[in-house]
């Protein structure tokens, strides 16, 4: 008997249905890809947001796979804004058609692996690139919520409901 019970069923929902929203809102930008989302910080358009997620879906990927198989997760002095400004600088030219094809390939090797985790691995506990310490059930959920923040930050930039 597990001690608790396993959380693939969950996270996997919470993980299809994040990207389902984010599909649902992309499929409607239309020619809109050079709107500007954000006034500050970053300051990226829709097209930027979505290479965002590709790079971040992936580096949290494979943060959450060096978690379970036991390491401490990201460095204790990661900076996120830095990385997130340098990865989607370096990525300028990439097209969003390419940026979602990204997101699907990573989504079906994540889901892929999070069906072979041990209980211990999916209560193993690392960092997050905000330095706060999670288990991997919780990260794969953070994956999640992430998407659909920026999606539903695009829908409203765009007028999308």
């Amino acid at each position: 008997m597990t001690p608790f019970p396993n959380p693939l069923p969950e996270v996997r929902a919470a993980l299809e249905e994040s990207r389902a929203h984010l599909n649902r809102i992309l499929d409607q930008v239309g020619d809109r890809w050079a709107t500007q989302v954000y006034s500050d910080g970053a300051q990226w358009n829709v097209g930027q947001i979505v290479t965002h997620l590709a790079i971040s879906e992936g580096g949290m990927f494979k943060t959450a796979q060096g978690i379970a198989a036991g390491s401490e997760g990201v460095p204790a002095d990661f900076d996120i804004d830095r990385y997130n400004r340098r990865s989607v600088e370096k990525r300028a030219d990439t097209p969003p058609e390419s940026a979602r094809e990204e997101l699907a390939a990573i989504r079906a090797e994540l889901l892929a692996w999070a069906g072979t985790l041990t209980d211990e691995q999916w209560a193993a506990k690392g960092r997050h690139a905000t330095l706060n310490v999670y288990s991997v059930r919780q990260f794969l959920k953070i994956m999640a919520i992430h998407e659909k923040q920026h999606a539903d930050d695009i829908a409203a930039a765009l007028g999308i409901t």
